[in-house]
This record gives structure tokens, C-alpha cells and sequence, in this order.
């Protein structure tokens, strides 16, 4: 089923596309801090580390918006593995608070689905820049963390339940 699916002007996420324009285009980026990070290698793991698998996470862990104050600020967590077989080699994980200010008109779903949206891209480059910064220290080469996309229009993917559902005609 589509997540995007229009109903009198607003999207299911509850905010027109006017509305997130308006937010979109008078917002202003207040902040952008780090709040915590974890970084671990395994020291039996050191040596050549291109033969490591590295795996990606992120994942919004709160957004809210204060309109008395006219603010938006959520917080985003940023993960990478590597794993040398089955053994984990090296983690980072950090969390990162993403403040924008916005106009007191704002609609509090319009700011927050701007602020999830646009403050995952603009807190990644600081976690790309601390990994790397990190795993210099430790004496690991790693690659350049790939670039993130958005998964604003990806539908998500069905659990195995699901799938075994439909299947069995259920």
C-alpha cells in the first residue's frame, strides 16, 4: 500500500505539500551538535582491515517542535559496523541534535516531517568526518562513508509474515 496516499490535500504524515513548503522554504538550520559517541575496535581484528565488512545504520530517535518558541529539533543516530567474519572489528555509534527555528505559522506535522527529513542529511557529514577522524586514531584505514539517500518515497519492506501471508492467500 502506498504511505503517500492524498486525502483532502494532506498526505497520510498528516501535512500538506503547501504546508511543508512553507516550512521548507523559512526554516533556518539553529544548531547542529553532537550529543554522544561510542567508537570500539577490536584489537585482535587490527592489521589489514580491507577484508572487513561494513554495514550502515541510521535511525531518528526523537523529533518534537515547540511553536511558542518556534523550533524544531530532533535527534538522529548514526551507526557503522565492521566485521572481520563473524567477530565484530570496529563500532561507532553517535547521536547527533538537529535545532531549526521556523515561522510561528508552521504546522507542528509539517515542522516535524521537515526536520526528519532534511536534519538526517545535514548531521551525516559530521558522523562521516567524526569516523573517520576515529578510526585514523586507531590506525584503521576504512573507506569514505558512502552517501545516505532518502527514503521518503521507498515503501517499506514487508516482514516475512507478511509475505508468507499473502502467498498462502490469507
Amino acid at each position: 500500500m502506498n504511505d503517500l496516499i492524498q486525502d483532502e490535500g494532506k498526505a497520510k504524515a498528516g501535512f500538506s505539500s503547501a504546508e511543508y513548503n512553507a516550512v521548507a522554504t523559512s526554516a533556518h538550520l539553529g544548531a547542529i551538535n553532537m550529543l554522544a559517541s561510542n567508537f570500539s575496535v577490536n584489537p585482535d581484528c587490527l592489521g589489514d582491515s580491507s577484508d572487513w565488512k561494513l554495514s550502515y545504520n541510521r535511525k531518528v530517535l526523537s523529533c518534537s517542535y515547540n511553536q511558542d518558541s518556534r523550533y524544531v529539533a530532533a535527534i538522529f543516530q548514526y551507526e557503522v559496523i565492521a566485521k572481520l567474519g563473524r567477530r565484530k572489528a570496529m563500532r561507532c555509534t553517535a547521536d547527533f541534535g538537529v535545532y531549526y527555528t521556523t515561522t510561528e505559522d508552521a504546522t507542528e506535522a509539517a515542522a516535524i516531517g521537515f526536520c526528519r527529513n532534511t536534519g538526517s542529511f545535514a548531521a551525516y557529514p559530521y558522523f562521516r568526518a567524526l569516523v573517520a577522524q576515529l578510526a585514523w586514531n586507531a590506525g584503521v584505514t576504512l573507506p569514505p562513508l558512502p552517501g545516505i539517500a532518502s527514503t521518503a518515497h521507498i515503501p517499506k519492506k514487508q516482514k516475512v509474515a507478511e509475505i508468507e501471508g499473502t502467498s498462502n492467500g490469507n
